[in-house]
């Protein structure tokens, strides 16, 4: 179910739904778009590439009752009772539900036609582009992710409508969802089965597996703990609550209800096992009607070894006049990696390399590989490397030196790596540092820095939270252009980005991906309504994290105070200190920045905060928001990576200290790179 906007009043509702829904009454009964004008394409991700996505959409299809959401249930949801729902809402629903009784898709070279049970008809290009129709009405379509998205804007008057159709085995999933400025946010979705075909059930009867992006209602904060710390005993753990229509969120262990929170702060106190063991904490909202609205779910205690390499063992072949050696390494593969290959150097020349098929299959637990190979002709001096090489592309390495190796066959692979930023005085990011310029120390005792990577060495995953609320309009042409050229820009090819927007509530605009195409297409669905919940935002924001490895960051543009948050100022600040993830907050609105979330998170997160004033003349304006980008995009680029060996026990809190040892050199910020939580 995707989020709704705050709860508005009844009256409200009844005054200003009126007009939204005549535009969208009006817009599904135009029919055929070929009169559209194509308006300049704002990028386009591979459209058209996926032919065997479109191929499986094709048909005549019809919706099957059972599993199908009804408009009108929704709306129920939302006002509690039937009599309650205004005339026009419900006569709306109606129509809806009645257009949606069955579902024609077809493609035809570069175009789709999509025709309902009303008999209205829509045809139009996947190119991504922009095509208006003769109610001043903008409509694109494209592939993405496996889908099938049609988003139309309004003209005069703000509002938007998305339709996405997804296949999901034998069955059709058709998700609609709207946002418009007068009125309350609307998502339902309708299951449809092939004609001519019997479908066979689902896995779970009645339950529809929605697209992730859409089930954005209540999330899990993570409880405190230490790096690699095992929990223990009572923990409290607490639910971001994102749908204001939640009003019980209960929280499961291992799949038996423990809790049950019935107000905000969502929270409760659940006991974990001793010894520790890997546990799964699930939260689930309600509505006041027991309406489930979504859930989310972690596991706690889960043994996740970050991507690492090491050489165990060195040892020359015992055999007269020889300069051959034996090297052994150890790879750690975290969850959801797969490991693609492993090469062995003498100097710079490639002695061995292996491609096993089942390293590239996908494993739900993690491990640790032994790969050994025979390195011949190496001189005394001479580096043995050994590199392994990820399916997603990352890659990581160690070298030594074979007269002065240290052989051991029992070291385990415990590479941490934190990523930091240095700065000069003047607050500057520095590059030329060293691994001596730094000092590592772990529970007290001194640990040597193994490496110092500099910034295209580590994939980046950038977040980017964008303020939608009506005020921020004035800058909301030039901030589209700048965010867009920027991503364009800062990503490099290994780089990933997912997108959040906040009004008076929060959404998944883009979830993590490294289609740069697709990041700058979902900019348009973005729509200037709504209030602020800058709190919601920004904790929503910092939980997408939570399973992405690599150097991280998060840009947050907003424009006022926070007037709709459900989230504390001192939740939001709690959980930013503790996964230190670097926050750029960018200020463009008449009023100053939340002082004290500001404040707490720039000095803790090692983040800086932009003000661009919304007075500026349009091109002053795009040029200073340019100029603030162009200054993160000069600090994520001189972000390094630091690594050091622990020779903590597993499931041992790790809090390691660092610091610089050269005097003009300010450390910014440290954050481990394998978790956020």
């Amino acid at each position: 179910m995707a989020p709704s906007t705050a709860t508005p009043s009844r009256e409200r509702l009844r005054g200003a739904l009126g007009a939204t829904l005549l535009a969208l009454v009006l817009w599904t009964a135009h029919g055929s778009r070929t009169d559209a004008q194509n308006l300049p394409a704002q990028g386009a991700a591979g459209f058209g590439a996926d032919a065997a996505t479109l191929a499986g959409l094709e048909g005549v299809w019809v919706r099957d009752a059972q599993l199908s959401e009804e408009p009108i249930g929704r709306l129920v949801a939302v006002f509690g009772d039937l009599s309650d729902v205004p005339e026009v809402l419900r006569n709306f629903a109606q129509s809806l539900l009645e257009q949606r009784r069955g579902l024609s898709i077809r493609a035809d070279g570069g175009r789709v036609t999509i025709q309902n049970a009303a008999g209205e008809l829509l045809s139009l290009p996947f190119d991504g582009r922009a095509h208006l129709d003769a109610g001043g009405n903008r409509t694109s379509g494209y592939l993405a992710e496996a889908s099938l998205e049609v988003v139309t804007k309004g003209g005069d008057w703000p509002w938007l409508w998305r339709e996405t159709y997804r296949r999901s085995g034998d069955r059709l999933i058709q998700v609609t969802e709207s946002q418009n400025l007068a009125a309350i946010d609307l998502s339902f979705y309708t299951v449809y089965d092939l004609t001519g075909g019997k479908s066979p059930p689902p896995d779970v009867p009645g339950i529809v597996h929605i697209p992730p992006e859409t089930q954005a209602a209540v999330r899990i904060v993570p409880p405190r703990r230490k790096h690699r710390e095992f929990l223990t005993g009572s923990v409290e753990v607490q639910a971001l609550v994102i749908d204001p229509l939640i009003g019980t969120v209960d929280f499961l262990l291992d799949g038996k209800r423990v809790k049950q929170s019935r107000r905000p702060p969502f929270k409760a106190l659940i006991r974990l096992e001793d010894p520790p063991r890997a546990q799964t904490l699930e939260v689930r909202g309600y509505g006041t009607t027991g309406n489930h609205f979504g859930s989310d779910r972690i596991v706690l205690n889960g043994l996740d070894l970050p991507f690492a390499i090491r050489i165990t063992d060195m040892r020359p072949l015992e055999t007269e006049g020889a300069s051959d050696v034996r090297v052994e390494a150890r790879i750690s593969v975290p969850q959801r990696a797969a490991l693609a290959s492993v090469d062995f150097y003498g100097g710079e020349r490639r002695i061995a390399s292996f491609h096993r098929p089942d390293w590239r299959e996908r494993h739900e637990e993690s491990r640790t590989i032994r790969v050994e190979a025979v390195v011949e002709g190496v001189a005394p001096d001479e580096f043995v490397r050994v590199a392994a090489h990820l399916a997603d592309g990352r890659e990581r390495e160690d070298a030594k030196v074979p007269r002065t190796a240290q052989y051991s066959s029992e070291i385990d692979v415990q590479l941490i790596q934190l990523q930091i930023l240095v700065v000069d005085r003047d607050g500057n990011p520095l590059s030329d540092l060293q691994p001596d310029d730094f000092e590592v120390r772990e529970n007290g005792e001194r640990r040597p820095v193994e490496r110092l990577h500099v910034s295209n060495d580590v994939p980046l995953v950038l977040g980017v939270a964008l303020d939608s609320s009506e005020s921020m309009r004035l800058v909301w042409q030039q901030l589209h252009t700048v965010v867009r050229r920027f991503m364009a820009s800062a990503l490099d090819t290994d780089d990933r980005a997912f997108l959040v927007d906040f009004d008076d509530a929060v959404r998944l605009l883009q979830p993590t991906t490294g289609d740069r195409s697709l990041l700058a297409v979902r900019l348009g669905r973005l729509l200037a309504e709504g209030g602020t919940a800058i709190n919601d935002g920004l904790l929503f924001s910092l939980l997408q994290f939570r399973h992405e490895p690599g150097r991280r960051a998060l840009i947050v543009v907003t424009d006022g105070d926070d007037r709709h948050s459900r989230t504390k100022t001192a939740q939001v600040t709690d959980f930013a200190e503790r996964v230190g993830i670097p926050i750029y907050f960018i200020a463009v609105g008449w009023a100053e920045p939340p002082r004290g979330l500001v404040r707490k998170l720039g000095r803790r997160t090692g983040g800086r905060v932009f003000r661009v004033h919304p007075s500026l003349p349009p091109s002053e304006m795009a040029k200073a928001l340019r100029q603030v980008f162009e200054r993160i995009d000069e600090d994520l680029r001189r972000q390094l990576v630091l690594t050091y060996y622990s020779n903590s026990p597993t499931g041992q809190g790790i809090e390691p200290d660092v610091r610089s040892l050269r005097k003009d050199a300010l450390l910014r910020s440290v954050l481990p790179l394998d978790r956020v939580d």
